[in-house]
Protein backbone atom coordinates (compact mmCIF):
# COMPACT_ATOMS: atom_id res chain seq x y z
CA UNK A 1 0.00 0.00 0.00
CA UNK A 2 1.67 3.26 -1.19
CA UNK A 3 0.84 5.83 1.34
CA UNK A 4 0.03 9.66 0.29
CA UNK A 5 3.46 10.51 1.49
CA UNK A 6 5.46 8.34 -0.50
CA UNK A 7 5.89 5.47 1.83
CA UNK A 8 4.79 1.80 1.06
CA UNK A 9 3.76 -0.03 3.94
CA UNK A 10 2.81 -3.94 3.31
CA UNK A 11 0.50 -5.15 5.40
CA UNK A 12 0.09 -9.13 6.85
CA UNK A 13 -2.68 -10.22 8.53
CA UNK A 14 -5.52 -8.56 11.22
CA UNK A 15 -5.26 -8.07 14.71
CA UNK A 16 -3.24 -6.20 16.81
CA UNK A 17 -0.75 -3.90 15.17
CA UNK A 18 3.19 -4.58 14.84
CA UNK A 19 5.36 -2.36 12.88
CA UNK A 20 8.67 -3.76 11.28
CA UNK A 21 11.61 -1.34 9.99
CA UNK A 22 14.24 -2.91 7.51
CA UNK A 23 18.23 -2.44 7.54
CA UNK A 24 20.05 -1.42 4.58
CA UNK A 25 20.18 -3.96 1.31
CA UNK A 26 16.43 -4.99 1.75
CA UNK A 27 13.37 -3.76 2.20
CA UNK A 28 9.93 -5.08 3.86
CA UNK A 29 8.97 -8.03 2.59
CA UNK A 30 12.67 -9.10 2.21
CA UNK A 31 13.72 -8.83 5.35
CA UNK A 32 10.62 -10.11 7.38
CA UNK A 33 9.60 -13.03 5.21
CA UNK A 34 10.21 -15.55 8.33
CA UNK A 35 7.99 -13.65 10.43
CA UNK A 36 4.67 -14.18 8.00
CA UNK A 37 3.30 -16.46 10.46
CA UNK A 38 2.89 -13.82 13.10
CA UNK A 39 0.53 -12.44 10.80
CA UNK A 40 -2.37 -14.98 12.19
CA UNK A 41 -3.18 -13.09 14.83
CA UNK A 42 -1.25 -9.91 14.64
CA UNK A 43 -1.43 -7.04 11.73
CA UNK A 44 1.83 -6.80 10.51
CA UNK A 45 2.82 -3.80 8.98
CA UNK A 46 5.89 -4.10 6.66
CA UNK A 47 7.42 -0.52 6.13
CA UNK A 48 10.08 -0.17 3.04
CA UNK A 49 11.91 2.24 4.01
CA UNK A 50 12.25 5.66 1.60
CA UNK A 51 14.31 4.46 -1.69
CA UNK A 52 13.86 0.14 -0.80
CA UNK A 53 11.25 -1.73 -2.16
CA UNK A 54 8.54 0.05 -3.57
CA UNK A 55 8.96 3.09 -1.52
CA UNK A 56 10.55 5.70 -3.93
CA UNK A 57 13.70 7.73 -2.98
CA UNK A 58 13.31 11.19 -1.11
CA UNK A 59 16.62 12.18 -0.92
CA UNK A 60 19.22 10.70 0.67
CA UNK A 61 18.27 7.88 2.84
CA UNK A 62 18.67 8.80 6.77
CA UNK A 63 17.73 7.53 9.42
CA UNK A 64 16.52 10.91 10.94
CA UNK A 65 13.86 10.63 7.83
CA UNK A 66 13.00 6.77 8.83
CA UNK A 67 12.02 7.88 12.21
CA UNK A 68 9.80 10.65 10.76
CA UNK A 69 8.21 8.31 8.77
CA UNK A 70 7.95 5.01 11.11
CA UNK A 71 6.23 7.63 13.99
CA UNK A 72 3.89 9.01 11.38
CA UNK A 73 3.24 5.14 10.73
CA UNK A 74 2.22 4.74 14.52
CA UNK A 75 -1.30 5.97 14.53
CA UNK A 76 -2.23 3.46 17.12
CA UNK A 77 -0.40 1.67 20.04
CA UNK A 78 1.50 -1.04 18.23
CA UNK A 79 4.56 -3.48 18.99
CA UNK A 80 7.88 -1.87 17.06
CA UNK A 81 10.54 -4.08 15.50
CA UNK A 82 13.99 -2.96 14.12
CA UNK A 83 16.23 -4.63 12.38
CA UNK A 84 20.40 -3.06 11.65
CA UNK A 85 19.86 0.41 10.42
CA UNK A 86 15.83 -0.17 10.96
CA UNK A 87 16.42 -0.04 14.74
CA UNK A 88 18.45 3.17 14.72
CA UNK A 89 15.35 4.36 13.22
CA UNK A 90 12.94 2.77 15.20
CA UNK A 91 15.00 3.75 18.63
CA UNK A 92 14.74 7.22 17.41
CA UNK A 93 10.66 7.16 16.64
CA UNK A 94 10.14 5.58 19.98
CA UNK A 95 11.62 8.30 21.65
CA UNK A 96 8.85 10.68 19.62
CA UNK A 97 5.69 8.70 20.14
CA UNK A 98 6.26 6.41 23.06
CA UNK A 99 2.47 6.86 23.61
CA UNK A 100 1.75 4.73 20.25
CA UNK A 101 4.33 1.89 21.48
CA UNK A 102 3.15 -0.95 23.08
CA UNK A 103 6.81 -2.61 22.83
CA UNK A 104 10.45 -1.96 21.16
CA UNK A 105 12.51 -4.62 19.96
CA UNK A 106 15.83 -3.73 18.11
CA UNK A 107 17.86 -6.64 16.36
CA UNK A 108 21.81 -4.97 16.30
CA UNK A 109 21.23 -1.84 15.70
CA UNK A 110 24.58 -0.10 14.33
CA UNK A 111 24.20 2.93 16.55
CA UNK A 112 28.06 3.50 16.55
CA UNK A 113 27.55 6.97 18.37
CA UNK A 114 27.39 5.12 21.42
CA UNK A 115 30.50 3.87 20.98
CA UNK A 116 32.20 7.14 21.36
CA UNK A 117 35.63 6.24 22.06
CA UNK A 118 36.27 2.59 20.73
CA UNK A 119 38.77 2.71 18.43
CA UNK A 120 37.48 -0.70 16.72
CA UNK A 121 34.56 1.41 16.27
CA UNK A 122 36.55 4.44 14.95
CA UNK A 123 38.15 2.44 12.64
CA UNK A 124 34.75 0.41 10.72
CA UNK A 125 32.93 3.93 10.40
CA UNK A 126 36.20 4.83 8.90
CA UNK A 127 36.41 1.89 6.44
CA UNK A 128 32.58 2.29 5.65
CA UNK A 129 33.02 5.50 4.96
CA UNK A 130 36.44 4.83 2.28
CA UNK A 131 33.98 2.09 0.87
CA UNK A 132 31.32 4.62 0.00
CA UNK A 133 33.29 7.17 -1.36
CA UNK A 134 35.51 4.78 -3.12
CA UNK A 135 33.06 2.24 -4.39
CA UNK A 136 32.33 3.02 -8.24
CA UNK A 137 29.50 0.59 -8.44
CA UNK A 138 26.83 -0.67 -6.11
CA UNK A 139 28.04 -4.13 -6.63
CA UNK A 140 31.48 -2.71 -5.50
CA UNK A 141 30.41 -1.12 -2.25
CA UNK A 142 27.94 -3.84 -1.30
CA UNK A 143 31.28 -6.17 -1.51
CA UNK A 144 33.36 -4.08 0.09
CA UNK A 145 30.98 -3.24 2.76
CA UNK A 146 30.25 -6.93 3.43
CA UNK A 147 34.17 -6.95 3.90
CA UNK A 148 34.59 -4.63 5.61
CA UNK A 149 32.14 -6.44 7.92
CA UNK A 150 34.69 -9.32 8.02
CA UNK A 151 32.84 -11.22 5.52
CA UNK A 152 34.04 -12.65 2.00
CA UNK A 153 32.87 -10.16 -0.63
CA UNK A 154 30.07 -12.21 -2.91
CA UNK A 155 29.79 -13.43 -6.49
CA UNK A 156 26.55 -13.04 -7.53
CA UNK A 157 25.49 -9.95 -9.45
CA UNK A 158 22.28 -7.83 -7.84
CA UNK A 159 19.55 -6.67 -9.92
CA UNK A 160 15.60 -5.47 -9.43
CA UNK A 161 15.00 -4.32 -5.86
CA UNK A 162 18.19 -5.95 -4.13
CA UNK A 163 19.91 -3.66 -6.81
CA UNK A 164 17.72 -0.80 -6.11
CA UNK A 165 18.33 -1.61 -2.52
CA UNK A 166 22.10 -1.42 -2.62
CA UNK A 167 22.36 1.68 -5.13
CA UNK A 168 20.72 3.37 -1.46
CA UNK A 169 22.58 1.56 0.91
CA UNK A 170 25.39 3.17 -0.82
CA UNK A 171 24.96 6.77 -0.39
CA UNK A 172 22.27 6.48 3.07
CA UNK A 173 23.29 8.75 5.86
CA UNK A 174 26.19 6.62 8.09
CA UNK A 175 24.09 5.57 11.18
CA UNK A 176 27.24 6.67 13.73
CA UNK A 177 25.93 10.18 13.43
CA UNK A 178 22.72 9.04 14.80
CA UNK A 179 22.61 10.74 18.43
CA UNK A 180 20.47 7.83 20.57
CA UNK A 181 18.10 9.36 23.26
CA UNK A 182 18.94 6.96 25.91
CA UNK A 183 17.23 9.20 28.73
CA UNK A 184 14.43 9.56 27.12
CA UNK A 185 14.24 5.90 25.90
CA UNK A 186 14.61 4.25 29.63
CA UNK A 187 12.23 6.33 31.15
CA UNK A 188 9.69 5.46 27.99
CA UNK A 189 7.26 2.60 30.11
CA UNK A 190 6.53 0.49 26.84
CA UNK A 191 9.14 -2.62 27.28
CA UNK A 192 12.10 -3.47 25.43
CA UNK A 193 14.33 -6.39 23.74
CA UNK A 194 17.37 -6.21 22.34
CA UNK A 195 18.28 -9.09 20.14
CA UNK A 196 21.30 -10.44 18.57
CA UNK A 197 23.09 -13.22 16.74
CA UNK A 198 25.77 -15.43 18.22
CA UNK A 199 28.07 -14.55 15.57
CA UNK A 200 29.19 -17.98 16.60
CA UNK A 201 29.93 -19.55 13.21
CA UNK A 202 30.76 -16.59 11.68
CA UNK A 203 34.44 -16.10 9.93
CA UNK A 204 36.69 -15.02 12.47
CA UNK A 205 37.22 -11.75 11.14
CA UNK A 206 33.61 -10.85 11.14
CA UNK A 207 33.79 -12.17 15.06
CA UNK A 208 36.20 -9.74 15.94
CA UNK A 209 35.05 -6.80 14.15
CA UNK A 210 31.24 -6.08 13.33
CA UNK A 211 30.23 -9.16 15.70
CA UNK A 212 31.98 -7.43 18.54
CA UNK A 213 31.08 -4.03 17.50
CA UNK A 214 27.30 -5.27 17.68
CA UNK A 215 27.72 -7.02 20.90
CA UNK A 216 29.25 -3.73 22.76
CA UNK A 217 26.37 -1.85 21.21
CA UNK A 218 23.79 -4.37 22.57
CA UNK A 219 25.20 -4.56 25.35
CA UNK A 220 24.97 -0.95 26.50
CA UNK A 221 21.48 -0.52 25.13
CA UNK A 222 20.53 -3.43 27.35
CA UNK A 223 22.31 -2.23 30.40
CA UNK A 224 20.78 1.95 29.76
CA UNK A 225 17.50 0.71 28.59
CA UNK A 226 17.01 -1.94 31.30
CA UNK A 227 15.91 -3.93 28.12
CA UNK A 228 15.12 -7.87 28.06
CA UNK A 229 18.24 -9.17 26.21
CA UNK A 230 18.43 -12.06 23.43
CA UNK A 231 21.01 -14.45 22.06
CA UNK A 232 20.39 -16.68 19.22
CA UNK A 233 23.86 -18.48 18.62
CA UNK A 234 23.97 -20.02 15.12
CA UNK A 235 23.40 -17.10 13.19
CA UNK A 236 25.06 -13.63 12.63
CA UNK A 237 23.93 -10.04 12.01
CA UNK A 238 19.80 -11.42 10.89
CA UNK A 239 18.40 -13.55 13.87
CA UNK A 240 15.22 -12.89 12.59
CA UNK A 241 15.70 -15.14 9.64
CA UNK A 242 15.71 -18.34 11.62
CA UNK A 243 11.84 -18.25 11.42
CA UNK A 244 10.19 -19.98 14.56
CA UNK A 245 12.65 -19.60 16.88
CA UNK A 246 12.99 -15.66 16.60
CA UNK A 247 8.98 -15.61 15.84
CA UNK A 248 8.38 -17.41 19.69
CA UNK A 249 10.50 -14.52 21.30
CA UNK A 250 8.40 -12.01 19.85
CA UNK A 251 5.21 -13.69 20.10
CA UNK A 252 6.36 -14.16 24.38
CA UNK A 253 7.40 -10.88 24.55
CA UNK A 254 4.47 -8.96 22.89
CA UNK A 255 1.97 -10.73 25.27
CA UNK A 256 3.79 -9.55 28.28
CA UNK A 257 3.54 -6.11 27.20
Amino acid sequence: MLRPDGLNVTVWGTGEPALFVHGSFGWGEETWRAQRPLADHHSLLLVDRRGYGDSPAAGRADFARDAEDVASVLERPSHLVGHSYGGVGALLAAARRPEHVRSLTVIEPPALGLLAADALAATFGADMEVAARESKSADEYRARFLQGFGFPAPRDQLEGKALAAAETSWRERPPNEAEIPLAELAEASFPKLVVRGGWDKAPPLAQQRAGLLFARVCDILVRELEAESAVFPGVAHRPQDLGEPFNDLLRDFWSRA
